[in-house]
Parts: structure tokens; C-alpha cells; sequence
């Protein structure tokens, strides 16, 4: 019989890497910095490994490429880690930066969870920020985030919709660099 790994017990502290177990940090306040890392802060995924690293693992792994793997197992919540993309683009619909206050807000309301002072394990934090009820603000942001106005037929409903979007926008952190190399990669797909 195959055990759940939330409801079956302790949940994991190490990770395996080259057939060999490392322990690996668990705060979900480290994971939610690893995230900032990776998807809101600028730079090369390359020029991110050491902060990663170090961010992940007390002790580092002799493997960086099976301890990048490890990483990415332990992110997803031993599943694999799924992108939610539109139209083969990745549209953040949350930034743990910018809606800090929005997900303090939701645990504590919800949960009644004060993320300043609760020790919570990465995937338990994880299973509690994906279960967060439409009521809490957090989840009706990320529904105005998420709409299409151009598949909203009210004129009334686009300009809520439009004024909901510019009011909760999150702020684009990529270099000039990096939004120039978007823009000249969307028009290549064009053509």
C-alpha cells in the first residue's frame, strides 16, 4: 500500500542526490526565498546556483546537477513540479514579494495562522497556500490576474475587469536586457 506523504507521517528532511541522502533545509520561509530567487529576482538561472544552493543545503551536495534535481523535487511537494502557462507562457498570477501582505492576510484568515510566528514545512505551507478559499483576497486577485477581458462580453464587466487588473498589476522585475530578449523571442515566434 503506497503512503501519502502529508497525512502519512514525517514529512521529509533530506533529499537524495547521486544515491546518496543530504539533509536539506524544510522553513517555508527558505523556499519561499528560493522562489523570489528564482522567478522574481534578475539574473542568469546559472548566476543563481551558489545562493541556491546554499539557500537549499546545510551540507552541499559533490553533484550540482543531481542537487539542481533534488531541488526541484523537494520544491514540488515530492510530485512533479507543474507550470501553469497560457499559450505556452508562464502568467504569474502571485508574487510572494509584492502580495506578501495578501497571504499573511489569507492564512490568518482561513487558517487562522500567523505565518510571523508558525514553523511550517515547505510542503505543508505549499498544500495550505493551493487550498485557500476564494473569499480571502489573495484568491480574488489572482481571479482578476487571471482574466481574459477580451472573453468578457459586458463593456461594464471589462472596465471593472480593467481597473481590477491595473490596480492589483504586479510590477515587472525583469532587467531591460531580459525584457528586450522576451520581445525580440515573441516576434521570432511570429515569423
Amino acid at each position: 500500500m503506497k503512503q501519502t506523504l502529508l497525512l502519512g507521517g514525517k514529512l521529509p528532511d533530506e533529499v537524495t542526490v547521486a544515491g546518496k541522502s543530504y539533509p536539506i533545509y524544510t522553513d517555508f520561509r527558505r523556499w519561499i526565498q528560493v522562489e523570489v530567487l528564482l522567478f522574481e529576482e534578475q539574473g542568469s538561472f546559472i548566476s543563481k546556483i551558489p545562493d541556491l544552493m546554499h539557500l537549499c543545503y546545510p551540507v552541499l551536495p559533490d553533484t550540482l546537477e543531481e542537487a539542481v534535481y533534488g531541488i526541484a523535487d523537494f520544491y514540488g511537494g515530492g510530485r512533479k513540479v507543474k507550470k501553469k502557462c497560457s499559450k505556452g507562457r508562464k502568467q504569474s498570477l502571485y508574487s510572494y514579494v509584492q502580495d506578501e501582505t495578501l497571504i499573511y492576510a489569507g492564512f490568518y484568515q482561513q487558517y487562522g495562522i500567523d505565518l510571523a510566528k508558525e514553523n511550517l514545512h515547505w510542503w505543508q505551507f505549499k498544500a495550505l497556500f493551493e487550498g485557500l478559499a476564494e473569499e480571502t483576497l489573495l484568491l480574488q486577485v489572482m481571479r482578476y490576474r487571471a482574466v481574459d477581458i477580451g472573453k468578457v462580453k459586458n463593456s461594464e464587466e471589462q472596465r471593472f475587469y480593467r481597473r481590477m487588473k491595473e490596480l492589483y498589476r504586479l510590477e515587472d522585475t525583469r532587467s531591460e536586457e531580459e525584457k528586450e530578449a522576451a520581445t525580440v523571442s515573441a516576434l521570432a515566434q511570429l515569423f
